[in-house]
């Protein structure tokens, strides 16, 4: 059969089209096969970057120790780190289901069975509590103070999923960041907040002195890499890569530049 040359023309174009496509949206590395990623030798990372000293925005540079740690993994599967301008945490179980917009959310979330119905998650990176945390000059001492009063959580957490599960006669007020809930309290907008205990211990320390953490409720949540369901090699790809980094001791160094209390992995 002749083909014209335009024919041919226009079918090499098309097969040259198709292995660019292929070949933008994924990268071979041994052992996990096709890794996909939203832009080929990058990886490509969302947070709401207001969670210090795990993520926080100095200008418009994100640091913290998830940053570190996310910069550890890159280098070590040899992948440039791109973190895209902060989210808000309630998006991110979507933004990383769909694919399209980010690799991993790493943002302080929690595993748990409900976000699990929707994506993966990577292997744990650590092991937190959440707290209650109200003005100094406030006579509080227990979450149980707050049944008929108005409490604060960022949207989207599992601290204001304990509060509505917990406390179903107090008021919960959604907050877009947690910033923005502690300045809520001090505004006296609010009663208490409630968020991670890492978070809260290290946010009194060093910026809110005037705030105090009256009781903590022992979750023992980990904290995990949200990946898409349908990206196991990539999950696989960064699982090891996180092995590697606690075998040599580069986790525990970098988790010791930003906190005194055992992450709770091995």
């Amino acid at each position: 059969m002749r083909v014209s040359r335009k024919v041919m023309v226009v079918m090499i174009s098309l097969v040259m089209s198709a292995g660019f496509l292929l070949s933008s949206c994924g990268s071979n590395f041994e052992g996990y096969g096709e890794l996909h990623l939203v832009s080929e030798g990058k990886l490509t990372v969302g947070s709401d970057c207001d969670y210090p000293p795990f993520i926080s925005m100095d200008g418009d540079t994100p640091v913290g120790f998830e940053i570190e740690l996310m910069q550890a993994i890159a280098d070590d599967m040899g992948l440039e780190l791109v973190y895209l301008p902060p989210q808000n945490f309630d998006t991110l179980v979507a933004s990383v289901a769909g694919q399209g917009k980010m690799d991993l959310a790493v943002s302080s979330m929690t595993i748990n069975d409900e976000r699990l119905k929707d994506i993966n998650f990577c292997r744990p990176y650590c092991t937190a509590n959440q707290a209650f945390v109200t003005l100094a000059s406030k006579p509080y001492t227990s979450y149980s103070d707050f049944a008929n009063l108005t409490i604060g959580a960022q949207s989207g957490t599992t601290g204001e999923d304990w509060a509505n599960e917990n406390l179903p006669n107090a008021t919960v007020k959604g907050f877009n960041q947690t910033s923005e809930g502690l300045a809520a309290l001090r505004a006296g907008e609010i009663e208490a907040l409630v968020f991670d205990e890492p978070v809260a211990s290290y946010q009194i320390t060093t910026a809110y002195n005037d705030c105090q953490i009256i009781d903590v409720i022992p979750t023992g949540e980990q904290y995990g890499f949200a990946v898409s369901k349908d990206n196991p090699e990539l999950e696989q790809a960064v699982n090891e890569s996180l092995q590697r980094l606690i075998n040599d001791g580069t986790f525990n160094t970098l988790f010791r530049k930003y906190f005194d209390f055992d992450p709770g992995i091995k």
